[in-house]
């Protein structure tokens, strides 16, 4: 009696290390195929995970403007497109100190400093698009 017991326990040890064996082998099939490399199971890169451009958060600069009547930006301001203005002041060769002459919109000689003109090179939106009172008439 003592080899039938003994037999049965090798027994039931070999039928469970086989049943582990195979239960492991029946995931590693599933999840990798008959290869030993197992590349289904690495993570297939459509994209970097970290952004590699990062979106502009610029605030919009707001051109400063004379908080005055309608008759002060007439009279005192030259009303002239931004594109312009920075046009005139390259051209002109003046350092940023230096005032510079121009020609408004309503055809009037102005002069200005590039420091009146230096936001306009902080905003996001167009200069062709951007109108704005800046100088003063040139006497």
């Amino acid at each position: 009696m003592n080899d039938d017991m003994k037999t049965y326990i090798y027994g039931l040890l070999t039928v469970f290390l086989l049943g582990i064996l195979t239960w492991v082998g029946f995931l590693y099939i599933n999840a990798c195929g008959f290869t030993l490399t197992c590349h289904r199971g690495d993570l297939a890169v459509i994209r970097t995970p970290v952004p590699s451009l990062i979106p502009a958060t610029m605030p919009v600069a707001v051109v400063e403007e004379a908080v005055a009547t309608p008759e002060m930006h007439t009279q005192e301001l030259c009303e002239v497109n931004a594109q312009s203005l920075i046009e005139a002041w390259v051209i002109s060769g003046t350092s940023e100190t230096e005032q510079f002459q121009f020609t408004d919109a309503n055809g009037v000689n102005c002069q200005a400093t590039f420091a009146e003109a230096k936001a306009l090179f902080d905003t996001s939106q167009e200069l062709a698009s951007q109108t704005v009172f800046v100088g003063k008439p040139a006497h």
